[in-house]
């Protein structure tokens, strides 16, 4: 499925020529797929690791940390709260990928945030771990939030839903993962705490995929290790021609700050502030929900698992079938209006069984639409250089979510959280709006640019594309 969703079987024997140089369907097939298989694998474990690190503190806390330092509520929501303002205090180092060595830039943030992990361990008061949290944040903006621009260095527009889909879904793998080992590691007999045998387990797999990265990332579409030469080549080839000849290694500063006063970029910042918002506030208070509901904590957490585990399934479909079509709006809309839906549902019913089902369709629902709202962001943008200059701006707006997400479900307001329900219902009803806002202008945009210098579409893109970006009268949006 991953590289045959965009190759026509029967035009195996076509030649694509590109600077002269030309391949089969068969072996750009061939070549793609194993990119796929090397390369999305890869990307998604250090997310997992990251994921896994950036919430450690929720376990550690619960596991004796908070009792031990005796540190209040109102200090744990300062220590989870400083990792969001180091992460989007650094976004902008997206732009540094467009320049810089990748894999070792790759290992360095890796084993940054890997090793601030385990050294929370040894941390002995409030300030230490909020310095450490920043740190944290820091380390990990200088990755995650470029993955979207680093695949857009190998992937046409038609293939990044499914590929970013898969990407992301590791987070909620992460979620069923994190908890079931949090439990085994707080349950252990050793001789030190259980919440510093945590930070430490946790990040040793980080130290040794940084190492990895190091020798295994492609530092460009024509470097990969995992590739024969002829791969290589075509890998590089076809980037081309699907993202235009838009240089690595160098940053158009035009391009860059032609993001800044682009309406997309900021309509989008509100769809993805809006759905992180909703979404952001799952992870930390689900569990609360569920055990309001009448289970007990250790039930709770099992229970947590199986919505993230829905969303992982239904994101990859979603991204699968947005690629198929080439459009991302209508599923934005839609997605983003089930999981509203679902926020009505816990807002409004009491029954055990039919809030436990809200819950799917709040993860279900929202998951996807963050997915592809990321995807949708770098479809739009025409070159490079503005593609990580809007990932920046969309990244520190969206960001902001989880901030206020994370308030939305005080302990005074439980048992069923009415007031944090429906505001989040509003915010992704209101994410709804804004991307049919969106999706109409981009659509009235590529008809005007038909009519007035001739029809053409997602797959052609301009030779001079690096220098005008999507500002070129035959760049087409995606929708």
């Amino acid at each position: 499925m991953l590289s045959s969703d965009f190759v026509d079987i029967e035009d195996n024997l076509k030649q694509e020529n590109s600077g002269g140089f030309s391949w089969t369907r068969d072996e750009e097939r061939k070549a793609v797929r194993k990119l796929d298989i090397c390369l999305i694998p890869m990307l998604g474990f250090l997310y997992l690791v990251s994921y896994i690190d950036r919430g450690n503190i929720g376990n550690a806390y619960t596991a004796g940390m908070g009792e031990e330092w005796g540190i209040t509520s109102g200090q744990y929501s300062w220590i989870v709260t400083n990792y969001y303002i180091g992460y989007i205090a650094f976004h902008w180092l997206i732009l540094v990928w467009k320049f810089v060595p990748l894999r070792i830039w790759t290992a360095i943030m890796a084993f940054g945030w890997g090793s601030m992990s385990m050294i929370q361990a040894g941390t002995t008061n409030f300030a230490g771990l909020m310095v450490i949290r920043f740190l944290i944040g820091a380390f990990e903006a200088g990755f995650v939030p470029a993955v979207a621009l680093y695949m857009t260095f190998f992937y046409h527009r038609r293939e990044m839903g499914l590929r970013y889909g898969l990407f992301i879904s590791f987070s909620p793998l992460a979620n069923c993962f994190a908890s079931a080992l949090a439990y085994g590691i707080v349950h252990a007999k050793t001789s030190i705490a259980n919440w510093q045998l945590l930070f430490i387990i946790e990040g040793i797999p980080t130290l040794f995929l940084a190492c990895l990265a190091y020798f295994y990332l492609p530092a460009s579409p024509s470097q990969c290790v995992f590739l024969d030469a002829r791969q290589n080549e075509i890998i590089s080839a076809r980037a081309i021609t699907g993202r235009g000849n838009d240089q690595q290694g160098k940053l158009n500063f035009r391009q860059v700050f032609a993001a800044f006063y682009d309406y997309k970029n900021y309509l989008q910042a509100i769809i993805i502030f809006c759905l992180n918002t909703a979404f952001g506030s799952l992870p930390a208070y689900l569990p609360t929900i569920l055990t309001s509901m009448g289970y007990t904590s250790l039930r709770a957490q099992g229970l947590s698992a199986c919505p993230y585990l829905a969303a992982f399934f239904i994101c990859v479909t979603v991204s699968f079938i947005s690629d198929k079509f080439e459009t991302r709006g209508i599923f934005v809309v839609l997605f983003s209006a089930i999981g509203a839906a679902g926020y009505i549902i816990l807002a409004t019913v009491h029954t055990t069984g039919v809030r436990y089902f809200a819950t799917f369709l709040v993860c279900a629902g929202v998951f996807p639409a963050v997915a592809l709202t990321f995807t949708w962001v770098t479809d739009n943008q025409g070159s490079s250089s503005k593609r990580g200059a809007g990932l920046a701006i969309f990244g520190m707006v969206g960001q902001c979510g989880p901030i206020l997400g994370a308030r939305l479900f005080p302990k005074s307001s439980g048992p069923y959280y009415e007031k944090g329900m429906w505001i989040c219902c509003g915010i992704l009803l209101l994410a709804s709006s804004v991307t049919v806002i969106l999706r109409l202008s981009l659509r009235w945009q590529n008809r005007q640019r038909d009519a007035k210098h001739g029809k053409s579409d997602i797959d052609y893109m301009p030779e001079d594309i690096a220098d005008i970006g999507d500002a070129h009268p035959m760049y087409r949006y995606v929708c």
